[in-house]
This record gives C-alpha cells, sequence and structure tokens, in this order.
C-alpha cells in the first residue's frame, strides 16, 4: 500500500536580493513624515503613524534583503510559516526606508512601483508583529502597517522581503 503525501505547492518564488546599508543613527520614526531627503511621499496612513510613530530603532548593521513573489493569495500566517518564522521575517522600518531612499522618485528599482505592495515586516512600539505596506501611489510612496492577525489576504501581484541570514547572505 503506498502513502500519498500533502505537498503544498510554494507560496513564495524568491528573486533577487539587495544589501542595505548600515546606519550610525537612532531612525526617529515621526521624523520621516515626508521628511526624507529624497523620497516623495503621496501617503502616511494613520494606522502607521499610531503604530510607529512613537518608535525609534537603533542604528543597525548592514543586511541584505530578498524579495519573494507571492504565488498566489495569501494571509500573513503562511507567508510566515514558510519564511521560518517570525524570528527570521523580522526586519526594521530603517532598513525598508533605506530601499526607499533608492527608488525614492518611484523610478525602477528593488522595489516594485506598479501601485502593488512591498511587504516587509517590522514590530511597532508595543511590540506586535505588523506587515508594513510600501507602494508607489499618486506620484510618490505610500506606507501602512497591518497587525499580522488581520485576515487581510495579499494577492499574487505582491512581493515580500526580509532580511537574509547571516549564513546565507
Amino acid at each position: 500500500m503506498s502513502e500519498t503525501l500533502d505537498v503544498k505547492p510554494a507560496l513564495l518564488e524568491p528573486l533577487e536580493t539587495a544589501v542595505v546599508p548600515a546606519t550610525s543613527a537612532p531612525l526617529v520614526i515621526r521624523d520621516l513624515a515626508g521628511k526624507v531627503s529624497g523620497v516623495k511621499f503621496s501617503m502616511i496612513f494613520g494606522e502607521f503613524k499610531d503604530r510607529f510613530f512613537d518608535k525609534t530603532e537603533n542604528p543597525t548593521p548592514q543586511v541584505s534583503y530578498r524579495k519573494y513573489r507571492l504565488l498566489r493569495i495569501s494571509p500573513d500566517g503562511p507567508i510566515i510559516a514558510e519564511l521560518g518564522g517570525e524570528a527570521k521575517i523580522e526586519g526594521t522600518v530603517t532598513a525598508a526606508l533605506a530601499l526607499l531612499r533608492l527608488q525614492g522618485t518611484g523610478q525602477a528599482g528593488f522595489l516594485q512601483t506598479n501601485g502593488y505592495a512591498n511587504i516587509f515586516y517590522a514590530r511597532d512600539k508595543n511590540g506586535a508583529l505588523c506587515a508594513l505596506r510600501v507602494g508607489w501611489s499618486d506620484g510618490g510612496w505610500v506606507i501602512d502597517a497591518i497587525s499580522v492577525r488581520d485576515p487581510l489576504a495579499w494577492n499574487g501581484k505582491h512581493e515580500v522581503f526580509c532580511p537574509v541570514p547571516k549564513t546565507e547572505a
């Protein structure tokens, strides 16, 4: 008698990586409210402000980020599980902002600028893990924060970004 294995198809397709440089100063997230040199914001949503504006991130070492194409509709839970859990996917607003600076006016690059989300994961001021939705819309960058416990499902046009462990970089 043969056994049938319940194999789920991959949810994410790994794509390219980019290096986020080290920082030497803390990032006071409130200070980024449309005031980041070279980055044009069209909207910073209230949920992001509520969750992150009272947070300061310490200087960070250089880190590589890998981009993944989402292959089908999914909420955050299965995405996080496929990438190895919360500890593996957690990044910083500092890193997302560093990548935004490279494409500050919506030019082509590592982040997509086609209206679909670039999804990062970071902890808010209370330590809750959030999905950061960063996208280009209306001639500027849009940034929002959504709890990973929210049942929102991302469609297959979005891309997910997470730090690459030093052993894989």
